[in-house]
């Protein structure tokens, strides 16, 4: 970790950064425009210890190096402990996402990602790229016979869950049936969730934990050519339990659905808003694959990540005790001024670097490449064929922090330029 000397901050910027982080968590005003605050935040201690007792890190280098440090992993013990006291293992939402990969460290971690990245390998994801291409030509058309409408939950939302549904072994017509418990879990990852979002995280949890272990005994009885059957068919030391699967199946259903859908969300709104950003693209193609990165740094769909310190740590000259708590700040990071030239600045010609914003380290996004994939397949599809792509309502922003997204965008197609190259 960054070891500079560097004072702690006076009361002046005490005050400045808790008032920062508190607009950021807590207020309206900061769930639809964090970014502000982020570098309001960052200004005032770049190293911040919240009243909350969790320690927030806004530069760039300091969240990289943390999810890079063996020192700093997940206790998920501490970490609900702290928002919930002694009674979060009563609840059903808060034991599945206790007993999930993302809270899982060595060896446990180390033996459940090898499973999934064998899900996730350049070969397999290549071969969905048909499948995802067929998809998006398929939603599309609704679209352009209406002329547009919400591309937010008729589009973004169907195309993500349908590919990951595909490759976990999910019947496409059950797929979208998932959403709405989906999203009721992932609340559990916001911090200022209330005891009601909780009921209906814990019912949530109860439908999806029923619903894939019939899938899986379902794939036992009638397998195919999918990830869960041949999660079951593998030959492996230490197999997983049919409960192990069901909690597979949902963590990667859950994160490789929701987190595209606002990934794709934000770069169709990006595209819009920056119209000279986007016809740089319809003229050189080639400038794809930096305008898709530069939509994940700018706009990142996870702005926080959660961690826990093993062993004492400094942190530009600031000591962080064992046993602590870290907030992350992904979007954050993507957004200093000391990584990234004008970081406010949407620009699609950027060429400096890899944001963060699908992780580092051993817990880093393992779906990267589908998620790169679609976004490549809708946002060159969407630029191609309509220069004239227009926002026809305000977007409504989700009030959410930790996994922010829109609960609309209506758009309208203009023409259709066709599908000439």
């Amino acid at each position: 970790m960054t070891t500079q000397t560097t004072a702690p901050p006076g009361a002046g910027a005490e005050h400045d950064a808790n008032e920062a982080l508190a607009e950021i968590l807590f207020s309206p005003e900061g769930r639809i425009d964090p970014y502000a605050r982020y570098h309001r935040l960052r200004a005032a201690a770049p190293v911040h210890r919240s009243p909350m007792g969790m320690w927030a890190l806004t530069r760039y280098q300091d969240v990289f190096e943390a999810l890079r440090d063996k020192r700093v992993g997940k206790d998920v013990h501490a970490f609900l402990a702290g928002r919930f006291s002694g009674e979060w293992e009563q609840h059903a939402a808060l034991r599945r996402l206790a007993s999930t990969m993302l809270w899982a460290n060595p060896p446990e971690h180390t033996r459940m990602r090898r499973i999934v990245n064998a899900a996730f390998t350049k070969e397999r994801v290549l071969r969905h790229r048909a499948f995802v291409e067929r998809r998006v030509a398929e939603l599309l058309q609704p679209f352009i016979e209406a002329g547009g409408g919400d591309i937010c939950n008729d589009f973004c939302y169907l195309l993500p869950i349908s590919v990951v549904a595909g490759l976990v072994g999910v019947p496409q017509e059950e797929a979208p049936g998932l959403r709405a418990p989906i999203r009721d879990f992932q609340r559990t990852f916001e911090l200022g969730m209330t005891a009601l979002e909780l009921r209906v995280a814990d019912e949530a949890a109860e439908y999806l934990d029923d619903y894939f272990r019939a899938l899986v005994a379902r794939k036992r009885r009638e397998p195919g050519d999918d990830l869960l059957s041949a999660l079951i068919a593998a030959e492996d030391d230490d197999p997983l339990d049919d409960g192990e699967l069901a909690v597979m199946c949902h963590m990667l259903i859950a994160a490789g659905s929701e987190t595209a859908t606002h990934f794709l969300d934000n770069g169709i709104r990006l595209f819009i808003e920056h119209p000279d950003q986007a016809e740089l693209v319809r003229r050189d193609p080639a400038l794809l694959t930096r305008a898709i990165e530069e939509v994940l740094r700018y706009d990142p769909p996870v702005h926080i990540l959660p961690r826990t310190v093993s062993e004492p740590l400094e942190v530009n000259g600031l000591r962080i005790p064992a046993g602590s708590r870290l907030m992350l700040l992904i979007a954050a990071a993507n957004r200093d001024p000391e990584r990234f030239t004008d970081p406010d600045v949407f620009d699609v010609t950027r060429d400096q670097g890899m944001s963060i914003s699908f992780g580092a380290g051993i817990h880093g996004c393992p779906g990267w490449r589908l998620a790169r994939l679609q976004a490549e397949a809708v946002f060159g599809t969407l630029l191609r064929r309509f220069p004239q792509l227009e926002i026809t309502e305000p977007p409504r922003p989700q009030p959410r922090v930790t996994l922010p997204g829109l609960e609309a965008l209506r758009v309208r197609l203009g023409p259709d330029a066709g599908e000439v190259r």
